[in-house]
Formats: C-alpha cells, structure tokens, sequence
C-alpha cells in the first residue's frame, strides 16, 4: 500500500528502530474522533509505578473509629431510655422505708426506667458521714444523688447541692403553695437550693392539771410567762423545788435551750451575724442572754440544776411549761401516754413603739438537696417533684400516722389548712403561716457532728455557762462571745451567703 492511499489523520511519523520491535496499532474505526496521544513508556520502565496503600489504611482506620465512638458514646445516649433502669440512691433520716415505699411503688410504676434506692440513715454524726460520702465517686452506689440536711446546713453543702429547676419549682406551685419560710432559708442568690417535705418549730406545751390548779392563765408574751412560772413553782419544806414552772436559764438540763435563745434572739431584733457589731447590737444580744438566764438565777426561780431533763420532767407530770418542737410528742406519748398536756403558741416580746406583741416563730425542719454532682440529677429532681405533690405529701402522712400520732407537719399552705382539727398540731401550723417564722443556727439536735450548729450553740453556751456557773463579768463575757462568732462567720463565710 503506497502511503498516499492510507488515510491517517495524523500527519506521516518516521519509526524509530529500537531494540525490540513496537507492533504497529490497528487504523482507528473511526475515521474523525478525538485522540489522545498514547504514552511510550520509556526505556528501563518495563512494569508499572507502584501504587501506595498507606491513603487506604488511613481511611479505614478513620472509619472504623468513627464506628466505635458511635457505638460507644453517641447511640448509649439516645438510647439511654431504653437501656437498664436508673437507680437514684435516697437517703433519709428519720422516716422508715415502709412510709415511703407505697409511694415509691407509685413513682417507679409510672417511670418504669427510674428504679429509687431508700436508704434510712442512723442520726449519730450523720452530717460528717454524708459529707465523707460525696467526696468519693458519684458513680458509686453508696453515694446518695437525693439526700436529707437540715436547713441551716446550706453554707456547709452549697458546693455538694445542686440549684433546683426552675421548672421543678413550677411543678410543684413552690412560690404560692409552700411557706415563708422556705422562701427566705433555702434561697442563696436567685436559686434555692432544697425542697421541703416537711415542717416544725417551737410552741409552748402546758400541763392542763397544773394550769388548772393554780389558776393561771395561757402567757402571750414572756414576761406573762416568768409570773405564771413562778407562781406554779413548788417547793418542799427545804425549798427544793417539786413542781417546776418552766424550764429555762439553763443549758445542761433544758432541752432546746439554743432553739429558745435563737427565738429570742430574732424577737429582740438581735444580728448575730455582723462581723462589726455595734454597741446596740452587743446590747440587744446581751439583754437576751440576761433574760434567758434570769428564769435560774432570780430569787424564786422555776428551774434549777436538780433538775433531770425538761422533757422527761415533763412527762412526769411536774413541769407545767416546756417549749419544744412537735416531733417531742412522740416521745411524751411513749413515757406517758396518759399526760394531760396541750398545746399553745410561742410567747412573743412587746414592741416598744407600738405596745403590740411581736410574730415571730422559729422554725426547724429538714429539706431533700440533690448531689450537684450526680449523673441522674434530671431523674433526682423528677422523682422530689413527685413527692412534694399534694398526693404524695398526703399518703405519707397518713402512712407515718399508722406507726405514730401523726405525720410529718405539712410544707405547703394548702394542706396545712386540713391539720388544724388536730389540736396538738395547730399552734405550729399557725407559727408556719407567720410571715415571720425563720429558722437559725442555733437549731438544736441536727447531728451535725461539729458543724455550723455546734459551733454556735458552744459558744452561746460557754457565755451563758460562765455567767450562771463562774459569775464571770457579762462585758468580758460579750467579748469573748463577739470574738467566736466572727470565727464561725468566717469559717462558713456567712457574710458572703448573706450579701448574695
């Protein structure tokens, strides 16, 4: 074929001799489509460039973890509803698991995936016992995610408890259904802190028989109340003392002495709590602890040291005015359940400018506070909306009242209402709807083990113990006093608590 007669798109090329001989290609199929030129490996080339891997191991790698984070971490968490149920470790203090397990039944019926571990915990140094227990893992059974503290230990555990929801507060009608009272303790900042399921404070208890005979009437104010004592008081021939008036001016045989001088001290107006006190706030402390003290050390006094405790004297029947908190009932019932006692309100101060009494009640309760630290707070605070319900609060009531008088003293207004046929119950639901009913650290019997109580009732006790005992100089005595309450103060940086 001459090359005229071959019709080739490509201009005629010259073949270079080589080595070994290059088979000629084929003539296309076409006789106009775009070519690309082939490319001649080289001499010395004769296998093709190896290809790297590395690119392929990278992705894989990268895939296969992504997989496993996925699996490990991203799926637990949406399906975390649907795995094994959570547990919620609750520990309580004074009631026993069988008044609250009907209503846990409920709880855990109705959020099948929250399962609520109740655990009633001895009183004896409780405070210092959950407090080693939240420093060690959450994650831990033995560590509580709902827990019971009084409600003057906030400064001690604000770092342990976690802020309520604001959606748990609306819940349960907090602002409007709960009392005052809570509404001053348990805030720090804009936040509260614990739910209350329950309430108590100071009232005055009275033998009907003593009452009675001596043809007293039922003291309003303090004053009334040192007549009245003094003129119920007996004595034998030696002038012992057989039939006490009250039981005050004392702190090793008065029971609740600290919660009366904090009362006190809240009805004269006195700060404890100033670091700078002034000439009238020294007063106004001073002329408290001289009152307090005068029931002893007065000519006819009521009360002296021969004494055995207040409320044992009580329910002997040889004490006509003990002033305590509710829950001492039970205790009077179980020593004799014959005792013909009532039960009035608190003696309140005259107000100088007005000649009116005050209103002021003290109150001592006991609140429920989620560990901040928890993994399950979201169900903690599912489950304490549940029991401060009006249903919830009404079933342990009437459980506990199966083992003893009566319940737990209602936290909110509207149930509080239903209590008042209990004669026994209604002068501390009264102080409870006070707008002035406040509690202090001067509350006694927290088990608190060293803490913010027992630091405060010491000193006051020291103060009043060197007077009575020692007749130790009052000023010297305020000194020393002024001089330890600064040590608490700061120790628990009241001061900033106060100013939040």
């Amino acid at each position: 074929m001459q090359p005229e007669d071959f019709k080739s798109p490509l201009p005629p090329r010259r073949i270079t001799v080589v080595d070994e001989p290059v088979e000629a290609s084929p003539p296309p199929a076409s006789v106009n489509p775009q070519v690309t030129p082939e490319i001649v490996p080289t001499r010395g080339s004769l296998t093709p460039p190896k290809k790297s891997f590395i690119p392929y191991i990278i992705a894989i790698f990268a895939i296969a973890l992504l997989a496993f984070l996925i699996f490990k971490f991203i799926l637990p968490y949406f399906n975390k509803d649907s795995s094994k149920p959570v547990t919620i470790t609750y520990w309580g203090l004074w009631e026993d698991s069988s008044v609250l397990q009907g209503i846990i039944s409920d709880f855990e019926s109705k959020n099948p995936n929250i399962k609520i571990n109740y655990k009633k915990n001895d009183k004896t140094d409780y405070r210092t016992r959950l407090a080693g227990r939240l420093l060690k893992d959450p994650e831990s059974e033995e560590v509580p995610d709902i827990f019971r503290i009084h409600s003057s230990w906030l400064p001690m555990f604000k770092d342990d408890i976690s802020p309520v929801p604001p959606a748990t507060l609306n819940a349960i009608n907090f602002e409007e259904d709960f009392y005052d009272v809570y509404k001053k303790d348990l805030k720090i900042g804009n936040s509260y802190y614990a739910i209350p399921l329950m309430y108590d404070g100071l009232a005055l208890f009275y033998n009907k028989d003593l009452i009675q005979k001596g043809g007293v009437e039922l003291p309003k104010d303090w004053w009334s109340l040192k007549t009245a004592a003094s003129k119920l008081t007996v004595r034998d021939q030696n002038g012992n003392i057989e039939i006490a008036g009250v039981a005050l001016g004392l702190t090793d045989n008065v029971d609740h002495w600290s919660d009366i001088l904090g009362l006190l001290l809240k009805q004269n107006g006195a700060n404890i709590l100033k670091l700078d006190k002034s000439a009238e706030d020294n007063k106004q402390i001073q002329d408290v602890i001289s009152y307090y003290i005068n029931f002893y050390s007065e000519e006819n006094r009521p009360w002296d040291e021969t004494q055995p405790s207040s409320t044992e004297l009580f329910a002997s029947g040889k004490l006509a005015f003990y002033i305590a908190p509710s829950w001492r009932i039970f205790n009077l019932d179980e020593i004799n359940p014959n005792l013909p006692f009532e039960i009035t309100s608190i003696p309140q101060l005259p107000i100088q400018q007005t000649g009116n009494l005050t209103d002021i009640h003290w109150a001592t309760y006991w609140v429920e506070a989620v560990n901040s630290k928890s993994k399950h707070q979201a169900e903690a605070w599912k489950f304490l909306e549940f029991l401060a319900s009006k249903e919830s609060l009404q079933k342990m009531y009437t459980a506990a009242s199966d083992t003893r008088r009566f319940g737990e003293i209602y936290p909110r207004k509207s149930l509080g209402e239903s209590l008042k046929n209990e004669p026994k119950l209604k002068p501390f639901i009264d102080s409870a709807n006070s707008s002035y009913a406040e509690s202090g650290y001067l509350a006694s019997r927290t088990f608190d083990g060293g803490g913010i109580n027992s630091d405060f009732i010491k000193y006051f006790g020291d103060a009043i113990n060197a007077i009575v005992k020692n007749n130790s100089d009052p000023e010297a005595v305020m000194t020393t006093l002024n001089n330890g309450l600064n040590q608490i103060i700061q120790k628990y940086k009241l001061n900033d608590i106060a100013q939040l």
